[in-house]
C-alpha cells in the first residue's frame, strides 16, 4: 500500500484529525521519504511552514519495516511526537511497531552517585531522601527529579559521561540509562534529540567504542537546519571547568580541605584574568596549564584509584582540547547562581568530514527535514557545513500558502532609531491582534520592552524570559511578545495567532563575536568571501525561520514588518525578498494597518 493513500482516503487522516486539509506538498514529501527508505539515499527536504512535515515522515516510518531513529531538536518536541503525533499515526497505520525514546544521561537517576553523595548525608538532604524512599517503592527509578528538587541536588544523583563508571558500576544492571539504552536499541523506532544523537555520531567518527546507538537502516533529522551548529560542538571539545571543580568539592574529605582551598584560590586567579564573556584561549594558555598541573600534583598523589580515574578523564579532555587540530579555542565565562563558570571550547573550522564519517557508522542513509535548509534557492551552505555535498539528493517543496493574498511586507522608510521608535508606537498602539517582535540581541529586546511599557498601550507585553510561551493565548488576547533568536523557531500558532511579525533588524549575526570572527578569517584565508559564503546564507536562513512564524494556516493573514531598509536598498536584499516572493511591499503605515483590520478579512 502506498503512503499516499493515508492522506487521500477519508478513512485515514480525515477520520481522526479534526479539520484535516489535504496538501499535495505533504503527500509529495511522504513519497520522497518512502522512496529514500527503500533506496537508502541520503535526502534533504525543505518542506515549507504548514506543510505537515511531521505526519509526512511519521506515516512512512511507521509503515516501513526499516529500523529507524527519529531525532528532533528538543525534549519538548520529542514528547510531542511520543504522546501526540505517534498515537494518531499508529491508529491510521495499524502496525504494531515497538517505539522507545532515549534522552541524555543526565536525565536519568544514578543510584551509584545517590548512595555515594546523598545517602551518607541523609540529614542534610532530607527532601532528596524522602523523594528516593517514596519513588523506590515502585521499582527501579528512571527519571531524575529535575524541576522538583534543587538543581545542585539533582546533579549529585545524576551522572554525565565523564562521571559515569559504566560497567564497573555495582548498579550497572539496574542503571536507568543503560536499561533505557538497551530497550531503545531493541526497538523498531527510537525517538531522540539532536544533542544526544549528534554527540554519538561525533564519537563514532573517532571510535565506535562506547557509542550509544546501534546501527540503523535510516535516521530522520527533523528541524535539520540546526544540525551543523550542534554537531560542531561535539566534533570539537567542550570542557566545563565546573565539572572538575565539582569533582574536587565532592571529594573534599579525601583531597583535604587545605588542598581544596588551594585549588579554589588558583581557580579564582584565572577567573580574575578573564574580563569578557568570551576570550581567546591562547593568551591564557600558560595560566590554565599551571592550574591543571597544580590539580594533577594534588589528585594523582592520592591513594584513591576511583578519584584518580575520574580525574584522568578530565585530564584527557584537556589534552584533546589542546591538540594541534585547526579550529577556534576560546574560554567562556558565565554566571550560574552567583557562581562563575568557565568553559573551554574547541570548535573545528571544518566538521563536515567528521559528520559524514560518523553518519556512515550510524545508519545506511539519513533524511534531513526542515522548513529552512536552502538559501538563495539552493542547499549549498547546508551541504558544505555537513560535508554532504555530492552525497545527498535535495528537494525544495512548493509553498502551501498564498503569501500574495495572506500577507504584506511592510518596510517603512526610516534612517534612525528615533524613527524606528515612532513606527513601533504607531503600529503597536493602533493594530488589532498580537505582535511578535524578534531582535538581534537581548539588550535590544530589553530596550523595546521598556519603551512599549512606557507607552502604556492596551496590550499585554511579554519577553521570551517572562513566561512559558506555550501557555499564552495569542488568538484571544491582544499581546506583544518580544524576544531574540529563540523566537525565530518553535512557536506554532495558527488561527490568526499573530497579526504582525516584526524584525527589528535583518538577522545578521554580530560580526565581532570571536567565534564568528575566527570562522570568517578562516574562510577569507581560503580565498572565499566571508560575507557572501557565511554570514549572508546564515542570515537568510534565520530570516526564513522568522517570517515562518506568521502564516501557519490557510485562514491566517498579517504583516511581515522589517525595520531595516537594507532589504530594499542593498543588492543582497534580494536574497531575503526571495523568501517571501510575490508579496506586495508597502511603506505607508496606514496601508499596513488597513491590511490587518479584521473586518477586511471577514
Amino acid at each position: 500500500m502506498s503512503v499516499s493513500q493515508f492522506f487521500l482516503e477519508d478513512k485515514y487522516l480525515k477520520s481522526i484529525i479534526s479539520g484535516y486539509i489535504y496538501r499535495s506538498t505533504q503527500v509529495e514529501m511522504a513519497e520522497i521519504i518512502e522512496n529514500a527508505f527503500s533506496s537508502y539515499i541520503n535526502t534533504c527536504i525543505e518542506a515549507p511552514t504548514g506543510s505537515g512535515k511531521t505526519m509526512a515522515y511519521l506515516i512512512p516510518s511507521l509503515s516501513s519495516s526499516n529500523r529507524i531513529i527519529i531525532s528532533t531538536k528538543t525534549k519538548q518536541l520529542m514528547n510531542q511526537l511520543l504522546y501526540k503525533d505517534i498515537p494518531v499515526v499508529q491508529k491510521i497505520v495499524g502496525r504494531n511497531k515497538s517505539i522507545r525514546s532515549l534522552k541524555g544521561r543526565k536525565n536519568y537517576f544514578c543510584p551509584y552517585r545517590y548512595f555515594r553523595f546523598i545517602n551518607p548525608k541523609a540529614a542534610f538532604y532530607i527532601d532528596a531522601v524522602s523523594w528516593f524512599e517514596e519513588n523506590s517503592k515502585y521499582g527501579i527509578i528512571i527519571e531524575a527529579p529535575w524541576g522538583r528538587l534543587d538543581n545542585d541536588i539533582c546533579s549529585l544523583m545524576t551522572a554525565d559521561r565523564y562521571q559515569c563508571v559504566s560497567n564497573k558500576c555495582p548498579y550497572y544492571e539496574d542503571c536507568a540509562f543503560y536499561m533505557q539504552k538497551r530497550e531503545a536499541n531493541a526497538a523498531d523506532i527510537i525517538i531522540t534529540n539532536h544533542f544526544l544523537l549528534l554527540s554519538d555520531i561525533a564519537m563514532k567518527s573517532k571510535d565506535s567504542f562506547g557509542s550509544i546507538f546501534e546501527y540503523r537502516d535510516n535516521i530522520i533529522f527533523d528541524e535539520a537546519h540546526s544540525v551543523p551548529d550542534i554537531f560542531s560542538q561535539y566534533a570539537g571539545v567542550e570542557f566545563a571547568l565546573s565539572s572538575l571543580m565539582i569533582l574536587v568539592y565532592e571529594n573534599k574529605d579525601i583531597i583535604t580541605i587545605n588542598n581544596v582551598d588551594k585549588i579554589y584560590r588558583e581557580f579564582l586567579k584565572i577567573i580574575d584574568k578573564i574580563k569578557e564573556p568570551k576570550e581567546l584561549f591562547e593568551p591564557l594558555r600558560h595560566d590554565f596549564d599551571n592550574f591543571i598541573n597544580f590539580i594533577s600534583d594534588v589528585i594523582l598523589s592520592l591513594d584513591n584509584e576511583e578519584i584518580k580515574e575520574e580525574y584522568n578523564t578530565y585530564l584527557q579532555l584537556y589534552k584533546e582540547f589542546n591538540s594541534d587540530k585547526e579550529g577556534i579555542r576560546i574560554v567562556e565565562k558565565t554566571m550560574q547562581k552567583n557562581n562563575t563558570v568557565l568553559t573551554l571550547k574547541f570548535i573545528p573550522f571544518e566538521a563536515g568530514a567528521d559528520f559524514v564519517s560518523g553518519l556512515k557508522e550510524a545508519a545506511l542513509s539519513s533524511i534531513f527535514v526542515s522548513a529552512t535548509l536552502s538559501s538563495g534557492g539552493n542547499f549549498e551552505y547546508f551541504l558544505k557545513e555537513t560535508g554532504l555535498d555530492g552525497l545527498c539528493e535535495t528537494h525544495i517543496l512548493e509553498n502551501v500558502f498564498d503569501f500574495h493574498q495572506q500577507g504584506r511586507l511592510f518596510v517603512p522608510n526610516i534612517s534612525s532609531f528615533k524613527e524606528k521608535d515612532k513606527v513601533y508606537k504607531e503600529l503597536i498602539s493602533n493594530m488589532s491582534g498580537s505582535a511578535l517582535i524578534i531582535c538581534n540581541s537581548l539588550e535590544r529586546m530589553q530596550y523595546i520592552e521598556q519603551f512599549l511599557r512606557r507607552l502604556k498601550i492596551n496590550k499585554k507585553i511579554y519577553t521570551q524570559s517572562d513566561v512559558n510561551i506555550g501557555e499564552l493565548d495569542f488568538c484571544n488576547e491582544d499581546m506583544v511578545l518580544i524576544g531574540s533568536a529563540t523566537l525565530r523557531e518553535g512557536i506554532d500558532i495558527s488561527g490568526g495567532g499573530f497579526k504582525a511579525v516584526i524584525l527589528d533588524q535583518l538577522p545578521f549575526e554580530y560580526h565581532k563575536d570571536i567565534i564568528l570572527q575566527s570562522k570568517a578569517e578562516q574562510i577569507s584565508e581560503n580565498s572565499a568571501k566571508s560575507f557572501i559564503d557565511f554570514f549572508l546564507p546564515r542570515a537568510v536562513l534565520y530570516f526564513k525561520q522568522a517570517v515562518g512564524r506568521l502564516i501557519r494556516h490557510e485562514d491566517d493573514y498579517g504583516l511581515w514588518v522589517v525595520l531595516d531598509n537594507r532589504i530594499l536598498n542593498k543588492n543582497y536584499g534580494k536574497y531575503f525578498l526571495d523568501v517571501i516572493y510575490n508579496v506586495e511591499i508597502i511603506e505607508d503605515i496606514e496601508k499596513a494597518l488597513y491590511f490587518i483590520k479584521e473586518e477586511k478579512h471577514g
